[in-house]
């Protein structure tokens, strides 16, 4: 299994996307870790070859307990085919997972919104 960490792209400026890229039916997932926002709203993108692979969205306040991260109309986030779905979360970290199929050359680009807590 190929652990895919997320990595930051500021190649627009002003606008953060997070990006776990290359992904496979194999893969597993590193969290990113919402630091520096509150109030936290966004949209996550999942596209590629699914091969019948379904992609979740996943949050957690302590790292290690998972739940299903929400739309904006309260139903899980999930894509068997390319997707974009909005959604708002107070919650510390925020991964996806991949169950079944065969999915090749997936990418899941989630913009996160928020104001910024640093000082």
């Amino acid at each position: 299994m190929a652990l895919v960490t997320p990595a930051l792209n500021t190649a627009i400026l002003g606008l953060p996307r997070v990006v776990w890229a290359a992904v496979d039916a194999a893969s597993t997932f590193d969290a990113w870790r919402m630091d520096a926002q509150y109030g936290l709203a966004g949209a996550v993108q999942v596209a590629g070859t699914f091969g019948g692979a379904t992609i979740s969205m996943q949050v957690s306040n302590d790292g290690t307990n998972w739940f299903p991260l929400l739309d904006l109309q309260g139903a899980a986030i999930t894509a068997t085919a390319g997707k974009l779905s909005e959604f708002t979360t107070s919650a510390a970290y925020v991964r996806p997972s991949i169950s079944g199929g065969v999915g090749t050359a997936l990418a899941i680009v989630m913009i996160p919104r928020g104001s910024s807590s640093a000082n």
